[in-house]
């Protein structure tokens, strides 16, 4: 008698055509991030320091250019990280094991960027938007969005559920007070275009280059609009 069952009981034949499941890789990266934005917030509780560091808004972004990536970590109230990271493990991982964790990770902190750089150009230098605050990871998981729509494009899925999914975020931006729709529309866009690019071409040298070429893209919007 042996303390392991038997793989194949003497009652079943094996099945020749029967394959066995593979599991789904671990999606680090997105837990990684989950864990930063969840400790983040539990020391802007005992700390406020820590949140005022790292707040983004256009006034502050020239001379503190760490705020654009920053502010993506931290979260105004539980409920807008309860929100926040649900979508980010949603889609996380959902397309993390598709892409690589590397890719990922681009992906996500250049959508949080350019959520930000989003905010900045379409900000009045004269009025009040110029210094409203900004934070959260919606730009960043907008991004995440459009990299699945892209995604499943390409898989010729069918995509309207996502595709109205996305609209009702999108019009909730619009309507609800206190929301950065300008950081859900840049995140999305650069979402969209670098799963474009990723999609393309599964070669490492030109998705490091597509990936640079965006970087360098919101740069140098950001240095125009401060010029």
């Amino acid at each position: 008698m042996t303390d392991h069952p038997d793989p194949v009981p003497a009652d079943r034949t094996p099945d020749p055509d029967r394959r066995p499941r593979h599991r789904r890789p671990l999606p680090l990266v997105t837990l990684t991030l989950i864990a930063i934005c969840v400790a983040l917030y539990g020391a802007g509780r005992l700390w406020s320091e820590i949140d005022s560091t790292l707040v983004f808004a256009p006034w502050l972004g020239e001379s503190q250019p760490y705020r654009f990536i920053g502010s993506a970590f931290i979260h105004a109230d539980f409920w807008h990280l309860i929100f926040n990271m649900y979508a980010l493990w949603l889609v996380g991982q959902a397309i993390e094991p598709v892409l690589g964790r590397w890719r990922f990770s681009a992906l996500y902190l250049l959508s949080a960027i350019a959520g930000n750089v989003a905010v900045l150009a379409l900000a009045d230098p004269t009025g009040m938007s110029y210094y409203t605050f900004v934070v959260g990871a919606s730009g960043a998981v907008f991004g995440l969005f459009g990299a699945l729509f892209v995604i499943a494009r390409g898989l010729s899925r069918n995509t309207t559920p996502l595709l109205i999914l996305l609209a009702i975020n999108l019009v909730f931006g619009f309507i609800v007070e206190g929301i950065s729709w300008q950081s859900h529309i840049g995140g999305l866009l650069i979402g969209m275009l670098l799963a474009f690019f990723y999609t393309k071409s599964q070669n490492t040298w030109t998705n490091i280059a597509a990936g640079g070429a965006v970087a360098v893209m919101l740069a140098l919007t950001t240095y125009f609009i401060y010029a």
